[in-house]
């Protein structure tokens, strides 16, 4: 399902001071969820407008830090947009999609905030092959961005490890046998030092089961590898114990 982006016209940017500098695709790595860290801030344009007024007047940036904002609506902005290096995140702005809750993290999030965020992770993975990592500002910076609530959110599966509606079962199908051919091509492994969308949901999926994968990020760390060498020693009869997600393990995590 796709989602209407509120363009930087739609919303009133005063544009970038000089001309946006280009991601080098190849050396993106992840995506970055930041929050506006205001108490009782403004909301909507009003809030987007805000951090484009602070980011260029008060920290003479060239434009909005982010390359995409969700506010308590859900509804999604075009910051510096798809593509774009971005301010929000040093040292990784180079390496990294940005997207902002332009609410307070520390306080539940709405669904409909939650489901864009998670709608946006899903389109930018799309864009860069489903390779991305997905972390916190605090992971990558000395911070609390994006608050306590949001990130605890990110960090437990963002709301994925539930039990899906009826709807929902159709799309969650479909996306777990287009990973999975990708994973019998390309098994997921910490010596290979996989990442991306297969390995989150894969953490997603242990996690849901009671297998402890570690911070669900979709980098395949230690941690991840232990909960896949005890998921294996629990099917030990049609699994090798190896800590490699194969085509097989892929397919009996997901029966």
């Amino acid at each position: 399902m796709s989602k209407t982006i509120i363009s930087r016209k739609g919303w009133g940017s005063r544009g970038p001071r000089k001309p946006f500098s280009w991601l080098n695709k190849r050396r993106v790595q992840g995506i970055a969820l930041h929050h506006s860290g205001v108490k009782n801030g403004p909301k909507g344009v009003a809030a987007v407008k805000a951090f484009e007024r602070h980011h260029m007047d008060a920290n003479g940036w060239n434009a909005i830090a982010y390359n995409w904002l969700v506010d308590e609506d859900g509804v999604i902005y075009e910051g510096r947009g798809a593509g774009v290096i971005s301010a929000a995140t040093r040292p990784y702005n180079s390496r990294t999609e940005s997207i902002c809750y332009t609410g307070d993290g520390d306080k539940a999030v709405p669904e409909k905030s939650l489901e864009s965020i998670r709608w946006l992770i899903g389109d930018i993975q799309e864009r860069y092959g489903q390779k991305l990592w997905v972390k916190g500002h605090r992971d990558l910076a000395s911070t609390s961005c994006p608050g306590t609530w949001l990130y605890n959110w990110l960090q437990s599966g963002m709301g994925i490890t539930r039990m899906p509606e009826p709807q929902e079962w159709d799309g969650i199908k479909a996306q777990i046998e287009r990973l999975g051919a990708i994973v019998a091509r390309k098994p997921l492994s910490r010596r290979r030092r996989s990442r991306g969308e297969a390995v989150r949901v894969a953490q997603e999926r242990l996690k849901a089961i009671g297998i402890d994968p570690g911070p669900v990020d979709g980098v395949f760390g230690g941690r991840t590898r232990i909960a896949v060498l005890n998921f294996q020693r629990k099917y030990r009869d049609v699994l090798s114990v190896d800590g490699v997600i194969g085509r097989n393990t892929w397919k009996v995590l997901f029966s």
